[in-house]
């Protein structure tokens, strides 16, 4: 049994597909934490900087076997040149490399030179605003193009303008929903609401954890704000 290079170039795209959509999806992860912690640690920047790699790779990979699929179909059936799914992918592809272009020209050296302060110092400034963009269209990209990939009853029968008016819809409704998600973290963040009789409470809670190997106990300390103590002393001088 032989394998064609086709059936080669097939899994070198899907394998390119999947490195570029979990970096892209890893990278968003590592922002998110990061909006939680408050700083931007030199493994966090080190961390993105290696997902935009993988991501890159992935771009190049996606690149150089689609390129090689499209040409061995027009050599074989070269109608298939004409399938609108095929150019709704391209298009697709294109954002995605022109939108890694300013994820590293804008939102990476920024990211590095944030290292020791908060990633984001203010919400509704242009940066945060550019930078959850761009993360948006990157994931949003990545997920559509796998979806046309294994969508194979778009082949010969979807027209491109529908397919590009639901991606755009698709761009549209992430980037809302990772503004409003950003937001809630940055000012929920580390703050715990929990019930103290009838009294709702409010803290900030740092937990510092140990794990006491020889014994195998686990052992925690947690520090409540000055706010949250007050409200527990004041909750038990009612009770007493």
């Amino acid at each position: 049994m032989i394998v064609r290079f086709h059936t080669v170039l097939v899994l070198g795209h899907i394998l390119a597909l999947a490195l570029g959509l979990g970096a892209a999806l890893l990278a968003d992860w590592v922002v998110l934490r990061k909006l939680v912690s408050g700083i931007v640690s030199q493994k966090a920047a080190g961390q993105l900087i290696d997902l935009s790699h993988a991501v890159c790779a992935g771009l190049v990979l996606i690149w150089v076997t689609g390129a090689l699929l499209v040409a061995g179909n027009a050599l074989d059936a070269p109608a298939s040149i004409m399938n609108q799914k095929l150019w709704a992918k391209l298009a697709i592809v294109t954002v995605l490399t022109l939108n890694a272009l300013l994820l590293h020209g804008i939102v990476l050296p920024r990211v590095t030179s944030r290292v020791g302060k908060p990633l984001f110092e203010r919400m509704l400034d242009w940066f945060p605003m550019v930078s959850i963009l761009l993360g948006a269209v990157s994931a949003t990209s990545w997920t559509f193009a796998a979806f046309l990939g294994v969508a194979r009853e778009l082949n010969g029968d979807a027209n491109l303008t529908p397919i590009l008016a639901s991606y755009l819809v698709a761009l549209l409704l992430s980037w809302v929903a990772a503004v409003m998600l950003s937001c809630l973290v940055r000012h929920c963040g580390t703050r715990l609401k929990f019930r103290n009789g009838n009294h709702h409470v409010m803290a900030d809670m740092s937990v510092s954890m140990r794990w006491s190997r020889p014994v195998g106990q686990f052992s925690g300390r947690v520090k409540l704000s000055p706010g949250c103590r007050q409200a527990a002393s004041f909750s038990n001088t009612r009770t007493s």
